[in-house]
């Protein structure tokens, strides 16, 4: 933000969600923020990708994936039950890969304002070592991003 004195417009907010409880109440202040500002929101939920053992292409190696497939449709179901619960209208968008990129790159390809993220609450050497996804997003995005816990 310049020091101009600019108006921050806010049109546009992903709300990225994981299952979490915080993921949940990041969809709460999405839609708090969201309709009073006449701004669309969209809930993301990524599938994490799985690489696979073997070799070879067949059903059973698609299970897993359709597995988590299933699990990201029903995050994003329960996520646009909270928004409906708070009478805001959502997009909502299931994607795959890495969760941090894909939020990351989604943001920047729908051109979004601010990012709403839940913590997930690692602590300790899982932390130091893999990082979270809201800290990798909140370090790499190029818009605001607002951490929920």
């Amino acid at each position: 933000m310049s020091s101009g004195g600019e108006l921050v417009q806010v049109k546009r907010i992903l709300i990225a969600v994981d299952g979490s409880e915080h993921s949940y109440k990041a969809v709460r202040y999405g839609c708090a923020i969201g309709p009073p500002l006449d701004a669309e929101v969209i809930i993301l939920h990524v599938v994490p990708m799985l690489v696979s053992a073997t070799p070879y292409h067949d059903v059973s190696s698609d299970q897993p994936f359709l597995a988590l497939q299933k699990v990201g449709e029903d995050i994003l179901a329960r996520a646009k039950k909270v928004s409906e619960s708070c009478s805001c209208p959502v997009v909502d968008l299931i994607d795959h890969g890495d969760p941090a990129r894909r939020i990351i790159d989604i943001a920047e390809e729908r051109s979004i304002d601010l990012i709403i993220i839940g913590s997930r609450g690692i602590s300790g050497l899982k932390r130091l070592l893999v990082g979270s996804t809201s800290d990798k997003v909140a370090n790499q995005a190029s818009c605001p991003v607002m951490i929920v816990r």
